[in-house]
């Protein structure tokens, strides 16, 4: 934005100093120069207007990325908690929004991202990816405490991600997952 608004000053001054060196001194010279500062007002509004877009774009794909690391938080979480239950249903439950959560993961626009944005979108995918293998196979009679192991290693990771990206976890967990209750408490007040 600097470097666009110190180009204009230049070029504005650039264009008053020619005038002021070659005055016009009938109309089609002055129309000229008006033209020449239409032309040059036009291309820094055309410039500026591509600097906002890029911008808000940027802006909007770190706020996708940080949305699928905190629900990536969550469900490792409640992951992590349905081992330490034993709770077969929690745990498949919250397994399939683990997929879910992947698949929004795959949406997140990359090409937006920059720096520690878009290697915190990076290593996610791969640690969900890598989970997903993990619990495949895992039975209700399987091993809970290694499950457990698993997850529970991994959620500090994910916590610094989401740290070191501006967007520290929350201490007690969203309630919601894209507006999926996980607590029922309103469904008795009906």
């Amino acid at each position: 934005m600097r470097k666009t608004l110190a180009l204009m000053a230049g070029l504005l001054l650039a264009l008053a100093v020619g005038a002021w060196l070659a005055y016009p001194m009938n109309a089609v010279a002055w129309a000229a120069w008006v033209q020449a500062a239409g032309v040059i007002a036009a291309i820094w509004w055309s410039v500026r207007l591509q600097e906002r877009q890029s911008g808000q774009a940027m802006r909007q794909a770190n706020q996708v990325a940080a949305i699928f690391a905190a629900n990536f938080h969550w469900v490792f979480r409640e992951l992590n908690d349905a081992c330490a239950k034993r709770s077969w249903p929690d745990y498949v439950v919250n397994r399939r929004i683990l997929e879910d959560i992947l698949s929004q993961g795959r949406n997140v626009p990359v090409q937006a991202l920059e720096g520690r944005s878009l290697a915190m979108v990076s290593s996610l995918r791969a640690i969900g990816v890598e989970a997903l293998e993990v619990t495949l196979g895992h039975q209700a009679n399987g091993d809970w405490r290694e499950l457990q192991t698993y997850f529970a290693k991994r959620l500090p990771s994910i916590a610094a991600w989401l740290s070191a990206t501006g967007n520290p976890p929350e201490s007690n967990g969203p309630t919601d997952y894209l507006g999926l209750r996980t607590s029922f408490s309103q469904l008795g007040q009906l």
